[in-house]
């Protein structure tokens, strides 16, 4: 009966779903844990002895169709030019079933290449002067805090871009957009797993630009993170290339679509809640659209190909050739179905998963209520009190001190009307509910 039900658990938990936009958000804060190899968890040191560090990375480069094998290259040194080399490897790429968005599941072995990735994000300087040579159109305005035109804010991240005009500047600079699956390994330090990319715990205002009520800040201010990196996490979320779609992720840069949504990472300076900034949480927009918390960080390849040990290149991209696929804990991978399954032998309570989701029902804004199955087709909006988030009502928005939660629609645009329209102002939301601060 327990291995029923835990197998029923990771069916519900890993359905596709979650929120669309700038506005979206976990229902909780996921506990950290260990990383998983194989069918078993394992320390960091015994994960990276697994994959690849940055003395075992990369491979010649091959035509589309033919295999090569990756050859071990010495340990890589920066990149020059406000870049840093981010060394080939494999990761577990998501969260566990029981620990993230839908969106974030199933987590799953990824392979990246190494890769340049900026230091920083690009500042509203540099893009002017993408602007000023005819690369780019003007960025958006009309929206607070947009930085472009702010006397003091030329070392502030361009923000008020959408998807082409974040493409158009990378290729200005003869760079691109990252992959999606390059983002989350960057900012987790590749087997390191990292939950957020400066350190373990929550970001603070002292650690990332994060609870910022101002906007943006200037690039660089807060201690590197993850592989040297600055405000990964927080500041202004980033554009990657990469199409949103159910998992497992795809190795290769996405063709921009017109009216389709892609995927943006890392949180920025006007969240509120530690589980807006999760290196594994996903948002999209999109490729019209655009907001004052999202901007740019560009990647370059790096030529010939450089594939972790394992992994050979093929059609373009790093494969694995031997060794053993990572799955997450209480799973193995199965060579039949080509996927990672529950390992039978594992008993359900001894199994690292099942630990994560109601450990952090409480994390800030949560709040039980109707499932997200449950509540998927409901119509928008049923209106509940919440006493218990007045506090924080009073203290950011003192006009609308009274809590209560709209739960129903299909997304948070189809709820803002209704709680814009009664004069609330959102203050955190999932995927199927709001809470937003109402007139008392």
């Amino acid at each position: 009966m327990k291995k029923l039900l835990f197998i029923a658990h990771l069916l519900v938990a890993c359905q596709p779903g979650g929120e669309r936009g700038d506005s979206s958000a976990p229902s909780a804060t996921p506990a950290s844990g260990p990383t998983a190899t194989g069918s078993t968890w394992a320390s960091t040191a015994e994960v990276g002895a697994a994959t690849a560090s940055a003395s075992a990375s990369a491979s010649a480069s091959a035509s589309a169709s033919s295999t090569t094998t990756a050859s071990p290259l010495p340990v890589t040194p920066p990149a020059s030019d406000g870049m840093m080399r981010i060394p080939a490897g494999i990761f577990l790429m998501g969260a566990p079933a029981d620990r993230g968005n839908p969106e974030e599941c199933p987590a799953h072995e990824a392979i990246v290449a190494a890769f340049d990735f900026d230091t920083t994000e690009e500042t509203t300087e540099a893009y002017h002067a993408c602007v000023t040579a005819g690369a780019c159109t003007q960025s958006h305005v009309g929206r607070q805090f947009c930085n472009e035109g702010v006397s003091d804010h030329g070392r502030h991240p361009i923000n008020c871009i959408d998807l082409q005009q974040a493409a158009a500047y990378c290729a200005f600079a003869k760079k691109r957009l990252p992959t999606e699956r390059e983002w989350e390994y960057a900012a987790s330090g590749g087997s390191e797993q990292r939950r957020f990319s400066m350190a373990e715990g929550d970001p603070t205002e002292k650690t990332a630009c994060y609870h910022h009520p101002f906007g943006s800040c200037e690039v660089g201010l807060f201690a590197p993170g993850a592989f040297g990196l600055r405000d990964v996490t927080g500041n202004v979320w980033e554009w990657t290339q990469t199409e949103f779609g159910t998992y497992p992720s795809k190795g290769k840069i996405d063709a921009i679509r017109s009216g389709h949504q892609y995927v943006y990472r890392g949180g920025s300076w006007s969240r509120r809640f530690p589980k807006w900034m999760r290196n594994t949480l996903r948002n999209r927009y999109r490729v019209d659209e655009w907001s004052a918390s999202i901007g740019i960080r560009c990647a370059r390849s790096v030529e010939p190909l450089g594939c972790p040990e394992d992994t050979a290149v093929r059609d373009g991209e790093c494969v694995r050739i031997r060794g053993t696929t990572l799955c997450e804990g209480g799973q193995r991978f199965d060579d039949a179905k080509k996927r990672c399954v529950l390992d039978a032998l594992m008993p359900p309570h001894l199994s690292p998963m099942g630990q994560g989701r109601a450990a952090n029902s409480t994390a800030p804004g949560a709040r039980t209520g109707p499932t997200e199955s449950e509540s998927r087709a409901s119509p928008c909006c049923a209106k509940t009190r919440t006493p218990e988030h007045d506090a924080d009502c009073r203290k950011n928005w003192p006009k609308t001190s009274a809590a209560y939660r709209f739960d129903g629609g299909n997304s948070f645009p189809d709820r803002l009307p209704i709680i814009k329209g009664g004069g609330c102002s959102p203050r955190d939301m999932g995927h199927t509910w709001t809470s937003a601060c109402c007139p008392g």
